[in-house]
């Protein structure tokens, strides 16, 4: 037995102005049986139900539902007497002009959708992923052949690694900015130096580096 049945049941005590013992009495059970009851430490046999039900003049369902089925009634007859408010209110039965009408609330659910981008991975042939492989492999090659110069030179193909994913990642995606541009400059200014031995006038190439970010930016290309 629960705590809420017996405290139901001291209520329906209390209301029919009986002590513990004298319901004991009526009953033919100690005080400490009916203080069990209400404390729920034990519960009423069926025949003691019913002698309860005739005392208090309920039904034993009402006191098994600790008085939920009298509420439950008093609910039935609310909403029926909602409906029959709203049967004389619909527009065959249109209320009277002096009726006060008051709005109807409308409850609107809002579905929200969540849209997931999915990230769609481009498969990669296996040139993109060897590629700084080939590069230290040709890098290898070129200092093979051309000796001391070809070592001293040669690892500018090193540089060409980085110029190589960007430049693709950014063709993808239509974002300059993401290309390395200044690696582009070095390895620009690079061959005109070991190659052409322009050290002096080739320095100008690295002040086009915040040119090129300043043109994305100005184009909202980002």
């Amino acid at each position: 037995m629960s705590i809420k049945q017996g405290d139901y049941l001291k209520e329906l005590r209390v209301k029919n102005n009986l002590s513990q013992e004298k319901l004991g009495a009526e009953l033919g059970l100690s005080r400490q049986s009916i203080s069990k009851w209400e404390q729920g430490y034990a519960m009423p046999d069926t025949e003691n139900l019913l002698k309860l039900s005739e005392l208090y003049g309920v039904s034993v369902d009402t006191i098994l539902k600790c008085g939920e089925t009298e509420e439950q009634e008093e609910i039935i007859k609310t909403e029926e007497t909602a409906e029959t408010v709203k049967e004389e209110t619909t527009p065959e039965n249109p209320v009277s002009e002096n009726a006060e009408q008051k709005p109807e609330a409308k409850i609107i659910f809002v579905e929200k959708q969540e849209h997931k981008e999915k990230k769609t991975h481009k498969k990669r042939g296996w040139f993109f992923i060897s590629y700084p492989i080939w590069m230290v492999a040709l890098y290898a090659a070129i200092g093979s052949y051309f000796g001391a110069k070809g070592w001293f030179t040669g690892w500018i193909v090193i540089l060409t690694i980085p110029l190589f994913y960007t430049g693709i990642i950014a063709f993808e995606k239509k974002k300059p900015v993401i290309f390395c541009y200044p690696v582009l400059a070095t390895l620009v200014y690079l061959m005109f130096g070991f190659f052409l031995n322009l050290w002096h006038p080739m320095w100008i190439i690295f002040l086009t580096i915040p040119i090129f970010y300043i043109v994305c930016v100005t184009r909202k290309i980002k």
